[in-house]
């Protein structure tokens, strides 16, 4: 959770060290640290939508019929990085009414309105065409845990077309365009990967002038005074 805030990774080393050596001076500043960070992040604002998020995350990414707890438990425990899914399978089978032996058992389906997801349409997984008067462009972080970087190489070599591109940044994560400020001090200040997108939008998709000289002022990925 530090990685996201390049400012906050210097916190890294001397959490570990205090993890490691657990001291009861230790255990006082561990307890007041992850208290106060814990209250200070959240996904509430107005621009997010916990809503529209599950709509897309069960619509169009959650696996079909849902998988026992038994399973989901043990992925979560064999995996090197991973968030723990356990509370997600009661909305999940709430939001799609899907009858299944996993959500039978449950029973949150059973109402009378119809279940808060959108069908999967032919274009779904499977590999675009670009069109000939269009272009892609892809932005990924080498340190997204959640999407992994070899899977936007992926998407990009699997798309039919020639017309184009992946960014990628070297220490950012999930999230390239809100995740690359440009000066690490400071939370909100410009980030690469929206100044990069702007360009794409102002070029109208034409990808020979887009300007990717914002990667050259990124940050590295600790630096301690």
């Amino acid at each position: 959770m530090l990685l996201p805030d390049s400012a906050m990774r210097k916190a890294t080393p001397p959490l570990v060290y205090g993890l490691r050596s657990c001291e009861p001076k230790d255990i006082d500043v561990l307890n007041h640290f992850f208290t106060r960070y814990a209250e200070s992040i959240g996904d509430e604002g107005p621009f997010f939508s916990e809503l529209l998020y599950y709509l897309i995350v069960f619509s169009e990414l959650w696996e079909r019929p849902q998988p026992s707890m038994t399973e989901m438990t043990k992925r979560f425990t064999e995996f090197g990085i991973s968030a723990e899914a356990n509370p997600i399978p009661p909305l999940y089978c709430s939001f799609s009414k899907e009858k299944s032996k996993e959500c039978n058992k449950l029973k949150l389906g059973n109402y009378d309105a119809h279940g808060i997801i959108f069908k999967r349409d032919e274009y779904w997984n499977v590999n675009a065409t670009i069109p000939s008067q269009a272009s892609v462009l892809l932005l990924s972080s080498k340190l997204d845990a959640r999407t992994p970087h070899k899977y936007a190489k992926q998407l990009l070599e699997s798309l039919d077309g020639g017309n184009r591109v992946l960014i990628t940044f070297d220490y950012s994560i999930h999230g390239a365009l809100f995740w690359t400020q440009l000066d690490e001090e400071t939370p909100l200040s410009e980030t690469c990967g929206m100044k990069t997108l702007g360009f794409y939008v102002k070029s109208k998709g034409d990808l020979s002038s887009l300007d990717k000289s914002c990667l050259d002022e990124m940050p590295g990925f600790l630096q301690i005074d």
